[in-house]
């Protein structure tokens, strides 16, 4: 049966991005109905065309997942998720063995040997519990160092879509409650993203 914390490592290959999510809900309704006020109030008839500037929004999450680099960043950190459930099971595995065969031979031993095998058997149970521990403190400041790297990467493109593009704004698309397709410019920062990667 899999160990909480080995099914925890194992969904922490899916958390890519997750984070970007994480806002308190009270904070998030004021931001949405912040922006929407300022939507409306840009595409007001009373405003020129001049005033009204140029609006878009990118999709963060989409472009993560979608980017060359979002896909090879992601692939790396299954592969050191799978590495450190391989490792903790073939432990897991050794364990389950020393505790049949405690099980089984107990009862035939004498007292000190199997209470020193019992404390063997505790000791690398603390061992193995430490060692998963740090397996998940590991994987989560990898996991965030890739995150950062991708995002600062993301905001560089984005910066310069705005400007060449002269943008006035350009908004992420979870703080948005509708927008216009149209005005979405996630394709365009993934494909520019993309030709940047394959350039280094």
């Amino acid at each position: 049966m899999k160990l909480p914390f080995l099914a925890s490592l194992s969904a922490a290959s899916h958390r890519v991005g997750d984070r970007l999510q994480k806002r308190s809900s009270t904070l998030e309704v004021h931001v949405k109905y912040g922006l929407l006020v300022i939507l409306l109030a840009l595409s007001s008839p009373l405003v020129s065309a001049q005033e009204r500037g140029k609006i878009g929004f990118v999709d963060i999450q989409r472009a993560i997942a979608e980017s060359a680099s979002g896909k090879r960043a992601k692939e790396r950190f299954q592969a050191q998720v799978k590495k450190a459930e391989g490792d903790l099971l073939k432990e897991k595995q050794e364990l389950d063995r020393l505790k049949s065969d405690l099980d089984k031979k107990g009862q035939l031993m004498r007292e000190d040997e199997r209470r020193t095998m019992e404390a063997d058997l505790q000791k690398r149970v603390v061992n193995y519990q430490r060692t998963a521990g740090d397996y998940q403190q590991d994987l989560r400041q990898k996991e965030s160092e890739m995150m950062n790297e991708i995002l600062k990467e993301l905001e560089v493109i984005v910066n310069e879509v705005g400007k060449s593009e002269k943008f006035t704004v350009i908004l992420e698309r979870s703080q948005i409650l509708f927008a216009d397709p149209g005005i979405d410019i996630t394709s365009k920062v993934i494909d520019l993203y993309n030709s940047r990667s394959k350039a280094k």
